[in-house]
């Protein structure tokens, strides 16, 4: 995942030399370079603004001190790299890491950072109950701020439903359960309400 700054947050981030920082977002945020001056306080100047898109900065023949803050309620994304891209909001491509799988059996659960896949399988031999993780282990893998969120599919590859079950700090708004034909996926948006605290929605 791309590197982010909270909504109304900031951050300063060190960008090695001959490289450059990739800046995307869908509101709008402000980007800086902070240069030290020897028995002066560092100076910080606006070098750029980005709104609803991508920009890239650099290159830094000798490095920079960046930040990057953001200014509206709209989290930011960044890069660094030689020819970096903000891997979430490519146009036509995007990063899939491999599914997670989870293993067939009476007592099925998601692990903690299952769903930051993106797509978790599972091939039940009967209708099959999942626990998600807890939302204290969540917490721990995502690192998300409150409001921020990940969408993710459960697919089952077998003609039996599965379906997901609550726990501690991690509820379920709309249905649970795929339907019962191999191939059936169902899509769910989980975000951060609080600390150690999640809520899973259906979407599709």
């Amino acid at each position: 995942m791309s590197n982010i700054v909270s909504a109304n947050g900031r951050s300063t981030i060190t960008v090695p030399a001959g490289e450059s920082i990739a800046v995307f977002t869908q509101g709008q945020a402000q980007v800086s370079r902070t240069i030290g001056f020897p028995n002066y306080p560092d100076v910080t100047t606006l070098i750029g603004t980005v709104t609803n898109g991508q920009t890239v900065f650099g290159s830094f023949s000798t490095g920079a001190t960046i930040v990057v803050e953001s200014v509206s309620a709209i989290p930011v994304l960044w890069e660094i790299g030689v020819s970096p891209q903000v891997q979430q909001q490519r146009l036509n491509a995007q990063v899939q890491a491999a599914p997670s799988n989870i293993t067939d059996g009476a007592a099925m659960a998601f692990g903690s950072a299952d769903m930051l896949a993106g797509i978790v399988t599972a091939t039940p031999t009967t209708t099959r109950s999942i626990q998600l993780p807890t939302g204290a282990s969540l917490d721990i893998v995502s690192e998300f701020a409150a409001n921020e969120s990940i969408d993710w599919t459960l697919i089952t590859l077998a003609a039996f439903a599965l379906t997901i079950t609550v726990n501690t700090g991690h509820t379920i708004v709309g249905s649970a359960a795929t339907a019962a034909t191999s191939g059936a996926a169902a899509r769910f948006r989980t975000r951060k309400t609080a600390a150690d605290t999640f809520i899973s929605y259906r979407v599709a």
